[in-house]
């Protein structure tokens, strides 16, 4: 689990930003998974509001 333990279901159309470098990821295509971690600079993204 990511630093932070924050689990979420990725959906498509959600947009997710790293709070240390700004990098935003639009999700095009849902994995499937229960639970996603999506991470960058060690942290989990948040997603954007």
């Amino acid at each position: 689990m990511p630093k932070g333990g924050e689990i979420m279901v990725a959906k498509k159309g959600e947009e997710y930003v790293c709070e240390v470098c700004g990098l935003a990821v639009n999700i095009v295509d849902e994995c499937g998974c229960e639970e996603c971690a999506i991470v960058c600079c060690e942290v989990p993204m948040k997603k954007k509001e």
